[in-house]
Parts: structure tokens; C-alpha cells; sequence
């Protein structure tokens, strides 16, 4: 299992950084091409799919259909796996249904409120209608990829997501080279992305047919289990929508297309960045419902404890490298378009630094209702700090307030998130903060060096930014090692590389 698990988080991470360095291509390329407000409208339209804003409304469709199959396959109860299943493909066609029909009748209100242009009225409407329309697949794949998932095929699902991707990529260079209108980026988008959910749909029939799943009627205990997890997902998604995907929405309520272009190019990197670390977790929600559905809580201690020290200790550096050398980022990859708000994205940063302290435990607790119930409760608070902090400082920054909000509210609330993990993982405390501690000043003192190396060295090219990051890890990394990580922890690295055969059993 853990061996899986292992190649399935190596196959995610080297397969979604191949995407979002793809996609990160893309950008300069639209805004040059079309123009901020053209790129903020193609954002705009990518909200109300599930992958943007309407991901705060799926219900956790994916997530509780990846625990349906993974405890499975653990309990071999395929039949209640049909029923359970069966309830789920009800409840997203009904919710494909209400989305896709409110998007259709809800345009003319949109492009009102969105303060769209006479000039891209038209366009922006034909655009929003085959969101409606594609929104009729995308739904219902939620359910496909979380079955997908729950067998832990992430092969698959990385080379749809690489294939779909390189496919966009290439055809929007062909647009913009061919001097094609703006929209059609969006239906590249669109389109490929339905191709995506057709080869994982047809993967998920696939499985389930191996295992003799087949429509079956639901019970009541079935619909109300599915119904219960699927209530606090959505309401785990709403508060943490409000502060993420929601945000470009509501800067296009108050601002207009062009504040929404400016807004997702500041804090598009750090997205992306959160998005691909993420991806080290993905794998995991199986492996910690089938160590839940056999009763092993010390494994699944373990499992915790581990996660919650080295999640940070990798993906902290490479993202804090990236926070101070943003100038520099910002110059390369955009350009002087928008470098004096380069402070802004290095910002931005920051959410998923937190975001790292608190996602392994966040995910691995999916399992366990009443933990993510009290997770809940924090987040909503969090979401009070964001609303007073954004609005407090709306007129001086104007979109990027909803920025400083975030930011606010992610750091304030953190220790009181640690510290509810840490009581459900049942960990000692004192370990548990000198740990953290001794991993937070370190990254601190490291970052101080690195700011005043950049003061004198220019990075100027994408060569120098790896070379500097790179050593920035390095020294990171080597620190926490031999100051943070106890005997219990090193003993992690020979395992792992015995289970991948890059060492004996012997060593």
C-alpha cells in the first residue's frame, strides 16, 4: 500500500508540474496577444466551472466517491459499493442539472454585473452558454475520477491531465498565431478538458465493471452516510471558496474584467504552486480510508505525524524561495507590465506556505467527520478575519485587499489548527512545537539571507532564480534534517528507498 502510494504522489507531482508549467506558459502569451481585460474575461468564464468557483459546490463528489471505492476494497462489500455509487451519480446529474441551467439564464445577469464592455457582450455570452453546456460532462466526471482514484490508477489520470493540457497549450499558440479571437481560447479550454473527462469516465466504467458494480437501489443508512459527508465537504469547500476561487468573482462584481486579469496574474503562480504540492497529497485519501476502515490507528498516527513534519519541511523552502524572488519572477514571466506589484505576488505566497502546515492533516481527517466538523469551525473563522481585513483595506488597494485578507487570516488562525491536529493525532505537544518551532526559524533566518543576497546579486535569468532557489533548499532542507527531524522521522528516507528498490535491506 505504502509503496503505491509512493509512486502515485511521484507520478502526480512530476505529471501536474509538467501542467502547470504549461500553463503558466499560456498567460504572458494571452495578455500579450489579446490583452488584461480579454485574459480577465476568459478567467471570468473558467470560474463557473468545477475547477474554478463552482469546485465550492460540488458536494466533495470526488472525495467521497475516492473513500466509497477505497474502503471498498478494503471491506470487498461491492454491493453496498454499487448502492453508494449509484446514490452518487443521482446526486451529481442532479446537480449538473441546477449548475449548468443556472449559468444558461443567469448570462445576461452576469455580464451586467461583470461590467462587461458592448464590445465583448456577444462573445462573452456565446462563451458563458458552452460553459452551461460543458458543465453537463464535467459534474458528473467528479464522480468518475474520485472512482478512478479510490483504485489508485493515478497513472491515468496524470497522462489525461499532461495530454489535455499540452493539447491547449499548443492550440492556443496556433490561435494566437493565427490572430484568432479571444474566445477561442476558451473553447481550446473547454474543449480539451471534455476530452479529459470522456477517457477517465470511460477508465471508471472500466473499473467498476472489473468488480461487478452495477445500479443498484440505495438505503436509507447508504443516503444518509453519503449525504453526511458530502454536507460537511460542501461545507469545508463554501468557507474555503469564499477566501480562494470566489475572490476573482467578487473583484469582478466591484472592479471589472480588467481588475480580474491584473488579480489571477499576481496570484496565479502561487495558485499553481499550491496546486502542484497539493498534488503530493493526492494519493493519500485512499490509503488513509483503507488504514480507517481496518481500525490500524497506529499506522494511521504515524501516518499523521510524518505528513504533518515533512510536508513543510520539502514544500516550504521552494515556495518561500519563490516569495522573495518575485521581483525577479515577475520581470521574467510577465514582464514590466505588471512588476511594480511584484510585491503582491510575493504575498500571495504565503496562503500556500500556511496551506502546507495543515493540508496532510486536513486530507488524511476526511475519513473522520467530527475532526473535519471542528477543522470547519476554524476555517469559518479564518473567513471572518479575511472579509474584515479585505474590507477594511478596499480602498487603498483595491483588488489586491482580497489578497492582504487572505494572507491575514491564513497566518492568525494557523496555530489553532495545528493545534486541533495535533490533539487528534494525539501527539505529544511539547515534541510537536519544538518541532514547528525550530522548522519556522529556520526558514526565517534562511530567508533573511536569501533577501540580502538578492540585494546584491541579480537574478536575471530563469538559470540564476533555479541556481539561487536551488541553494536556498539545499541549505534548507540540510538544516532540517539534522535540527528538526527526530530518529522516528530519518528512518522514513531508508524505508522508502528500499520500498522503490534504490537500496538493500541490508542498508
Amino acid at each position: 500500500m505504502i509503496k503505491r502510494l509512493i509512486h502515485n504522489t511521484v507520478i502526480s507531482a512530476l505529471a501536474f508540474g509538467v501542467a502547470a508549467l504549461l500553463g503558466l506558459l499560456v498567460i504572458p502569451l494571452i495578455i500579450r496577444t489579446w490583452g488584461v481585460t480579454e485574459f480577465g474575461l476568459i478567467v471570468i468564464s473558467r470560474l463557473l466551472l468545477p475547477s474554478g468557483m463552482m469546485a465550492v459546490l460540488d458536494l466533495g463528489l470526488s472525495e467521497v466517491a475516492t473513500q466509497v471505492v477505497a474502503r471498498a476494497r478494503e471491506h470487498r462489500d461491492w454491493a453496498k459499493a454499487s448502492r453508494q455509487i449509484t446514490f452518487l451519480g443521482m446526486v451529481s446529474t442532479a446537480l449538473t442539472l441546477i449548475i449548468s441551467a443556472i449559468i444558461w439564464f443567469a448570462t445576461p445577469l452576469l455580464v451586467i454585473v461583470m461590467k462587461v464592455d458592448s464590445a465583448h457582450l456577444e462573445t462573452f455570452t456565446r462563451i458563458m452558454h458552452y460553459t452551461a453546456l460543458a458543465n453537463l460532462i464535467f459534474v458528473p466526471a467528479l464522480v468518475w475520477e474520485g472512482i478512478v482514484k479510490g483504485f489508485e490508477r493515478y497513472n491515468l489520470l496524470r497522462v489525461a491531465e499532461v495530454t489535455s493540457t499540452a493539447a491547449y497549450v499548443g492550440l492556443t499558440f496556433a490561435a494566437a498565431s493565427a490572430a484568432a479571437g479571444f474566445e477561442v481560447v476558451a473553447y481550446i479550454y473547454l474543449a480539451t478538458l471534455v476530452a479529459r473527462a470522456v477517457v477517465i469516465g470511460i477508465a471508471a466504467l472500466v473499473a467498476v465493471r472489473h468488480k461487478h458494480v452495477r445500479l443498484m437501489p440505495w438505503t436509507p443508512e447508504v443516503q444518509q452516510d453519503i449525504l453526511r459527508r458530502c454536507l460537511l465537504l460542501l461545507q469545508g469547500k463554501l468557507m474555503g471558496g469564499i477566501s480562494g476561487p470566489l475572490q476573482p468573482f467578487l473583484i469582478g462584481l466591484l472592479f471589472g474584467p480588467k481588475a480580474v486579469g491584473t488579480y489571477d496574474a499576481l496570484v496565479r503562480l502561487s495558485r499553481v504552486s499550491r496546486n502542484v504540492v497539493s498534488l503530493l497529497t493526492s494519493a493519500l485519501l485512499p490509503v488513509a480510508s483503507r488504514l480507517d476502515e481496518r481500525g490500524s490507528a497506529t499506522s494511521f498516527q504515524r501516518l499523521g505525524d510524518l505528513g504533518l513534519v515533512m510536508m513543510p519541511m520539502f514544500v516550504v523552502p521552494p515556495l518561500a524561495a519563490a516569495a522573495i524572488l518575485s521581483p525577479e519572477i515577475m520581470n521574467i514571466w510577465i514582464g514590466p507590465l505588471l512588476a511594480p506589484y511584484a510585491f503582491w505576488m510575493g504575498l500571495s505566497f504565503l496562503v500556500p506556505i500556511c496551506a502546507q502546515y495543515i493540508g496532510f492533516g486536513s486530507l488524511i481527517f476526511l475519513t473522520r467527520p467530527e475532526v473535519q466538523a471542528r477543522l470547519n469551525r476554524l476555517v469559518a473563522v479564518q473567513l471572518l478575519i479575511w472579509a474584515a481585513a479585505s474590507a477594511a483595506t478596499l480602498h487603498l488597494f483595491a483588488e489586491r485587499s482580497l489578497i492582504l485578507g487572505q494572507v491575514v487570516g491564513c497566518i492568525v488562525i494557523l496555530p489553532w489548527q495545528l493545534a486541533e491536529l495535533r490533539s487528534a493525532l494525539e501527539l505529544d505537544r511539547s515534541r510537536f512545537v519544538k518541532v514547528i518551532g525550530t522548522q519556522f526559524a529556520i526558514l526565517v533566518l534562511a530567508s533573511i539571507f536569501l533577501a540580502t543576497i538578492a540585494g546584491y546579486i541579480r537574478f536575471d535569468s530563469v538559470l540564476k532564480l533555479a541556481l539561487g532557489s536551488m541553494v536556498f533548499c539545499l541549505i534548507t532542507w540540510v538544516l532540517q534534517y539534522f535540527l528538526v527531524l527526530e530518529k522516528r522521522h530519518r528512518t522514513v528516507f531508508p524505508a522508502v528507498g528500499q520500498l522503490m528498490g534504490l537500496t538493500s535491506k541490508s542498508s
